[in-house]
């Protein structure tokens, strides 16, 4: 008898309160919405009393199966609960704000005879995009083998700063050549982020005529980037060059043309002295 009854005892509190999940996500975009899950079984011997949502560690959300109204939601910093999309297992946040990044709690207490209390968190953190694609600056449109490239690639207005990252020809740029700078805090709360680039013009560099540039910018899932090309610039460094573009030989003469007025006059002082030196 005594071996029985323990046994029952053991099924009624394996089958009492459960928590299964919390599911709160990761990332929330500025000015959109969230839905945020409390999922848990009860035994029917031991019924909810009551599940409460809290953001770090203040209470805004109360569901009461046993009171009317059976959904009571208290102002927060930050959180602002759609009602009609709340109930039992889930609560909608609107208007996401900055302010509504941080730590989110179920708690799940169950009613006579346990009074036991389970709860569960999770992390938000609001992410609001840039509104454009990078911008690369500093970059002239030809450059040619051995010069030095100095280059910058600005994010602006994001929060959190843009994890940025420079690509030439689609090759990650090396530790050596990126030059990081402390994103910059705009009044509005959001960030600008800036990351440098520099290095050597190499042959290799060129394909096809051609260097391409890319910068990315990355928050959360948010991705944004920025693709510019480089023509190789042709002898950077040639002489002037007579017609067809054929550049001088070292040692050579220039050879001078001169404007048909020039020549005219040229030719008449020659005249003028050859006729001077006979008549003499």
């Amino acid at each position: 008898m005594n071996r029985l009854t323990f046994t029952t005892l053991l099924i009624n509190f394996a089958l009492g309160l459960k928590l299964e999940n919390v599911t709160v996500p990761k990332y929330g975009s500025l000015h959109g919405w969230v839905k945020l899950y409390c999922d848990f079984v009860m035994d029917a011997d031991e019924p909810l009393l009551v599940l409460k949502w809290y953001k770090d560690g203040h209470e805004f959300f109360r569901y009461s199966p046993n009171i009317q109204p059976n959904i009571l939601d208290f102002p927060t910093a930050g959180v602002h609960v759609n009602v009609s999309q709340s109930g039992l297992n889930h609560v909608m946040l609107r208007n996401i704000s900055l302010q509504s990044g941080g730590s989110y709690k179920c708690e799940v207490s169950a009613d006579r005879p346990s009074f036991r209390t389970l709860q569960g968190t999770g992390d938000m953190i609001v992410i609001a995009p840039p509104a454009a694609d990078p911008e690369i600056t500093g970059i002239h449109p030809a450059v040619s083998v051995g010069e030095t490239i100095n280059a910058n690639c600005t994010s602006f207005h994001s929060q959190p700063a843009a994890s940025l990252m420079f690509y030439i020809n689609e090759e990650k740029a090396e530790a050596g050549e990126i030059r990081e700078f402390v994103p910059i805090s705009e009044p509005n709360g959001l960030e600008t982020s800036i990351l440098g680039l520099h290095f050597l013009v190499e042959p290799r560099h060129f394909k096809h005529g051609s260097l391409e540039l890319k910068c990315t910018a990355t928050i959360g899932n948010s991705y944004r980037l920025k693709r510019i090309n480089i023509s190789e610039a042709k002898f950077p460094n040639a002489q002037p060059s007579i017609p067809n573009n054929r550049p001088l030989l070292s040692g050579a003469t220039p050879i001078k043309f001169y404007s048909s007025c020039t020549l005219k006059t040229t030719l008449l002082t020659l005249a003028i002295t050859t006729l001077f030196r006979y008549s003499h």
